[in-house]
């Protein structure tokens, strides 16, 4: 009987679970690699939270685009200040340290949140003191990806990488984040949030091999601008790299300015308050997940260069569809097939809604293939000990970039309103890519060779 057990369970098909879904299952079998998604997930999953909650509460203190877009930029600003010094320090110690230091540091900065009055200038300076910390963490993974899994596996790796920092985007602004916020409250989630960044420093704290990538030793300032510079003269003598690099900072540029706008969006557009608005672009999940599993299928059939434009066309044809909402919107209203619905299945609202969650689809697949083809070709022609400086580069011009455009757009939104501020973000990266793509192939005798 025992024997015949046996061989039934053996016949039985195999069980398919997520991770052999997202073609995961091998590299989960790796220490190494599995506690270093661990540890991105937990720190996801609070990083996330307490940005979907002083986003909310900013919105809510102070009700213009004006003052969200200012919160976004004081995220975006610790980069440009401390992006160079980030990256040669990531590439000068050990990167599991520095992991379980900085989350600790967030720990001690959730409790200090709780303690305060949680006034707008207060959770201006929290942001911009959290916002800090994301340029120690966000490249130290990155570039510590590349020491737990072998080369062959690097675009597997970030694509599965790139879905447990998606479960903790999810996770963190669409569950976590709005329940509290509509039950508990704030202080009760920061609190989580500081657990969350607690058990992310005791998991990496057990990841092996994640040592400096060269000689520890802390360098000067001037030391920070020279090898900064030297990482940064690397790239720009690669097309494909340097290229990729460019559309990753666009792309992530007009994202952020998309959600400095979005809360107005929600309101004069779609009639949804703010703190629901999480909501209406859930749908952006499943794009991004997809994103996530057919990247590496896409980078087969195309290669990493052509998947990384696919992906920015993508994106801005999803921005062109936000912008003209209300007469996508009005065009579905007006539908009425065979005749059986008087007036028709929806109304006005209605339909720029489901206009709205459809578009979140493309534009997060789009995001997606950005992020990961882009990351895997850096992570592929780029020396390891360098690759803290280049992620960090990434940050430091995401950074600059954005400044500008988000006082502008924002400005943009509460005067001219959203929708034309959304077709303009569209038409500008498209011309600034197309523009430095020509630069490319006429300054090099061999062009933008891949692209």
């Amino acid at each position: 009987m025992i024997l015949q057990g046996r061989k039934m369970a053996e016949a039985r098909a195999p069980r398919i679970d997520i991770w052999t879904l997202t073609g995961g299952k091998a590299l989960l079998e790796k220490r190494g690699f599995r506690r270093l998604l661990l540890t991105r997930v937990f720190a996801q999953l609070g990083q996330n939270a307490i940005f979907y909650a002083l986003f909310v509460l900013v919105a809510q203190k102070t009700n213009a685009s004006i003052y969200t877009g200012l919160l976004v930029i004081v995220f975006a600003v610790p980069a440009a200040i401390f992006g160079p010094l980030s990256g040669v320090v990531i590439d000068r110690v050990s990167r599991g340290w520095l992991l379980v230091a900085v989350n600790g540091l967030r720990l001690i900065m959730c409790l200090a949140l709780v303690a305060s009055d949680q006034s707008v200038w207060i959770l201006y300076l929290f942001s911009l003191v959290f916002a800090t910390s994301m340029q120690f963490v966000g490249p130290a993974e990155s570039a510590a990806l590349a020491q737990v899994v072998e080369p062959e596996e690097l675009t597997e790796a970030n694509s599965l990488f790139n879905l447990g920092g998606l479960a903790g985007q999810a996770g963190g602004m669409a569950i976590i984040a709005p329940i509290f916020l509509k039950t508990v409250g704030a202080t009760p989630l920061f609190i989580l949030a500081g657990c969350l960044f607690t058990a992310a420093a005791v998991i990496i704290a057990t990841v092996p091999r994640l040592g400096a990538a060269s000689a520890p030793r802390y360098p000067s300032g001037a030391g920070v601008r020279v090898q900064f510079a030297r990482a940064w003269r690397t790239l720009r003598g690669d097309e494909q790299a340097y290229m990729a690099l460019i559309m990753s900072v666009v792309g992530s540029t007009s994202v952020l300015i998309c959600v400095a706008i979005v809360p107005r969006y929600a309101k004069s557009v779609l009639g949804v308050s703010t703190e629901n608005l999480i909501f209406v672009f859930s749908p952006a999940a499943l794009g991004l997940l997809l994103g996530l599993r057919l990247a590496g299928w896409l980078e087969g059939l195309l290669g990493k260069a052509r998947t990384v434009s696919l992906g920015f066309l993508l994106l801005v044809m999803s921005l062109l569809a936000f912008g003209l909402t209300s007469r996508l919107g009005l065009l579905l209203a007006n539908q009425n097939p065979l005749g059986v619905f008087d007036p028709g299945p929806f109304d006005d609202r209605s339909g720029r809604i489901i206009v709205a969650m459809l578009t979140a689809v493309p534009a997060g697949f789009a995001y997606s293939l950005i992020g990961v083809a882009s990351r895997a070709l850096l992570n592929e022609r780029v020396a390891v000990e360098m690759q803290g400086r280049v992620f960090a580069a990434l940050a430091v011009l995401t950074s600059l970039a954005s400044i500008l455009p988000l006082v502008v757009a924002g400005g943009l939104a509460d005067w001219l309103g959203v929708q034309p501020v959304a077709v303009g973000i569209a038409i500008v990266m498209s011309v600034f890519v197309f523009w430095v793509a020509w630069r490319i192939r006429f300054a090099s005798p061999e062009g933008a060779h891949g692209w």
